[in-house]
């Protein structure tokens, strides 16, 4: 039996008086002889109930042998559960009280974690038709037709694992300067187009960008997007990730980002987050896990710099994943005309 999934798996953020709380996710790894009746009670409603897969399909020899992981959320709830057999990744299931909380995401982090881990060089998987734009999140390719299976349409899709793998040789610790390690107050727009370039500057493989409509002011430059599109082509695995409340307003102003978004797919990803999404955070660009350009209210240009500075990059980093996976990849925003 093949992998069969839910179309999205996002983060829902619940905002309490003036703080966000993200909804919590512990992932377990565990196996058939230990956890198989609490694995088959998961499924069993996915699978058999909904989706109408024969139980004597669903329910394998693989089982056995498979490395097996469950989702659980505030006390001790169980949420979802994935394996992997081999390097294939299958019977991705979440409860359907728990869909759209980031439980896919959450489960698909730690399975790729562990394959990378036991040396693998990629995994593979068959993704329903509507999970494509999950697993395409994820950087899965198709590379495949599709095909049925038991009655529902899969198409083959696979990841590289290289990008996750640790060098065998570490690189040596950066030499970093006081300059690099100041925090430089920003009032103005000139300073955040001066400060946009040089953050921009010390990125390596990731780019992260929140803002409500990527101010032209700051990102709609013709030095910033060229500058984006270099580092896109200077490293290999070079990542963009954008998040916007309407990407639609991006297009119909012409936005540079937007062509650049166009021309680079397999770098560049925006996403829109839901109306309902709510963040503590009105402004910023990180950069790897060390620099920062963070503006603090969306009606000035008030804010502050660093190039380097791991530990603050790594929370906003981090609350950055958390409205990823809060958000939703449009599909249509591909197709429409720039």
């Amino acid at each position: 039996m093949n992998e069969r999934d839910k179309p999205t798996f996002s983060n829902e953020e619940v905002a309490a008086m003036e703080s966000v709380d993200f909804f919590s996710i512990d992932v377990e790894q565990t196996n058939w002889q230990t956890s198989g009746d609490l694995l088959a009670s998961i499924r069993r409603p996915v699978f058999i109930d909904e989706q109408g897969v024969p139980e004597a399909e669903e329910f394998d020899a693989e089982d056995e042998s498979a490395v097996h992981w469950v989702a659980y959320g505030p006390n001790e709830e169980v949420m979802g559960c994935a394996r992997l057999a081999g390097d294939k990744i299958g019977r991705m299931a979440v409860s359907a009280e728990h869909r759209n909380k980031g439980v896919g995401s959450a489960l698909m982090r730690r399975i790729i974690a562990y394959a990378a881990h036991i040396g693998l060089a990629s995994v593979q998987l068959n993704s329903q038709i509507h999970a494509l734009p999950f697993y395409e999140g994820m950087h899965f390719e198709a590379d495949g037709d599709e095909f049925m299976d038991a009655g529902i349409p899969h198409i083959h899709m696979s990841l590289s694992l290289i990008r996750f793998l640790s060098p065998a040789v570490q690189p040596p610790l950066p030499d970093i300067s006081a300059e690099q390690r100041d925090r430089v107050p920003l009032d103005g727009t000139g300073p955040f187009q001066e400060y946009a370039l040089n953050v921009l500057g010390v990125a390596e493989r990731q780019v992260r960008i929140l803002s409500s409509k990527l101010d032209p002011n700051i990102y709609d430059s013709a030095k910033f997007c060229e500058q984006l599109f270099q580092f896109t082509k200077l490293h290999p695995y070079a990542e963009v990730q954008i998040l916007v409340r309407d990407a639609h307003l991006l297009v119909q102003d012409g936005h540079r980002l937007m062509h650049l978004y166009h021309r680079l797919p397999s770098h560049i990803e925006i996403r829109t987050l839901k109306p309902s999404t709510k963040t503590l955070h009105t402004e910023f660009m990180v950069v790897d896990h060390h620099g920062i350009l963070y503006r603090q209210t969306a009606d000035r240009y008030i804010g502050y710099a660093i190039l380097y500075s791991p530990l603050e990059a790594k929370k906003l980093a981090g609350d950055f994943v958390q409205l990823w996976e809060a958000s939703e990849p449009d599909p249509e925003l591909r197709s429409l005309p720039i």
